[in-house]
């Protein structure tokens, strides 16, 4: 009779055994031949555990677990649930470039035919400012209307210097003296001037 350890009260029993005869545990083992063992999937090589009393009806269990002792009798058949083997988790990453949002350059009027240039602090009006050119014949559009600049994030905003006629991100109009945050694809009008952020 060879003897083996009970993975859960460590006494000895015989390895053919279904059921610890010290603790009453059902038995699982290994089908791969590394004997019986906890839980349900071998702690040696990962294969789910099949039940010592059905390891008969699986082809690469051991010999010695397949034999019925004759002292035992057989414990009535008991349906095995389908279950999905566990994936192991890995700690493997996947590592993937830093993307960045491409920074606005340009504001581009289709009805005045041009594009602006983004400098940071640059005033846009028709008297005053970096694009008088564009502006000084466009009543509408204040003297000092509104200025463009970086905040300390880098990221540019769109401030209205109290215009008579309003500034408007994405067709809503701005509260004086605030500055907004804008990005490509975003529509700044000065009246309504429209203009498209572009890089």
């Amino acid at each position: 009779m060879i003897t083996v350890k009970c993975p859960f009260c460590s006494k000895e029993i015989e390895n053919d055994s279904f059921y610890c005869d010290q603790c009453g545990q059902e038995l699982r083992v290994c089908p791969l031949g590394h004997g019986f063992k906890k839980g349900k999937i071998c702690s040696e090589c990962g294969t789910k555990l099949v039940e010592a009393k059905n390891a008969a009806d699986n082809q690469q269990a051991q010999p010695a677990v397949t034999t019925l002792s004759g002292t035992l009798s057989q414990p009535p058949p008991v349906e095995v649930e389908n279950v999905i083997p566990q994936q192991t988790e890995t700690a493997e990453k996947t590592y993937r470039p830093q993307v960045f949002d491409a920074e606005p350059k340009y504001l581009v009027s289709a009805v005045l035919n041009t594009r602006l240039e983004l400098k940071n602090g640059a005033i846009i009006g028709r008297k005053t400012g970096d694009y008088v050119n564009v502006f000084n014949n466009q009543g509408y559009i204040s003297r000092t209307h509104a200025r463009v600049q970086k905040n300390d994030a880098g990221v540019w905003e769109i401030v209205d210097l109290d215009s008579a006629n309003g500034t408007f991100l994405n067709e809503v109009e701005l509260k004086p003296n605030q500055p907004y945050t804008f990005k490509i694809g975003d529509t700044i009008a000065f009246y309504d001037i429209k203009f498209l952020v572009s890089d």
